[in-house]
């Protein structure tokens, strides 16, 4: 039953992925490049809300978390190698499965590239494990540390992700207006009062 679930899960978040333009290369890489924040405002969102509904359950005794150990020297070291393999490729190893089911080429190259370091850290594991382990905490929640009750503390820390999206939006609207009113000055409006896209794109970029 859980494999079925997990099936279905994926297939929902692959789906709601795509439908968000997650699985775009130029969509990745302007959110990298801060020019168009959808994609770093659905994530922010998603995990806001999930973080509610998983304590949620957690506070009512219907699931368990099964935390994995805290390792801050890990976590910067696979935070670096991720974070350059994915501005280097402009996918994460989920976006690239999805981009590859939509028939994208690229795509193919950075799931080739997922499994030959999955490869490598199969092969490495035996001396990395060993040396990483020093920096090991245990299996330790922030949410734990704090002198409040773990739903409290996660509904603020949800609040604040709303807050940081409240404002990137503000910020982006902001800086999207003027390339809206250029692009109107120019007639680049489109039947029924909608904009060309590609004409704001043009002027949000001329703006950067």
């Amino acid at each position: 039953m859980e494999s079925v679930l997990a099936v279905v899960f994926g297939i929902g978040f692959g789906y709601i992925l795509q439908r968000v333009g997650a699985l775009d290369y130029h969509n990745i890489l302007n959110a990298l490049r801060l020019r168009d924040l959808t994609i770093p405002k659905f994530m922010l969102l998603s995990v806001a809300i999930t973080a509610v509904g998983v304590f949620t359950l957690r506070a009512g005794g219907l699931v368990a978390l099964d935390l994995i150990t805290a390792n801050p020297v890990g976590n910067v070291l696979g935070g670096l190698i991720f974070g350059v393999g994915f501005a280097l490729a402009g996918y994460c190893p989920g976006t690239s499965i999805g981009a590859m089911a939509e028939g994208k080429r690229d795509a193919r190259w950075v799931v080739a590239g997922g499994l030959v370091g999955v490869l490598a850290y199969a092969l490495l594991q035996k001396w990395i494990t060993p040396w990483l382990a020093g920096f090991a905490l245990g299996k330790i929640s922030l949410v734990d540390y704090l002198p409040v009750n773990p739903l409290v503390a996660v509904v603020g820390y949800s609040l604040a992700l709303a807050l940081a999206v409240y404002v990137m939006d503000a910020w982006e609207r902001a800086r999207v207006t003027p390339g809206r009113a250029a692009a109107e000055r120019d007639g680049a409006g489109l039947p029924g009062g909608c904009l060309d896209p590609s004409a704001l794109r043009s002027e949000r970029v001329l703006n950067d």
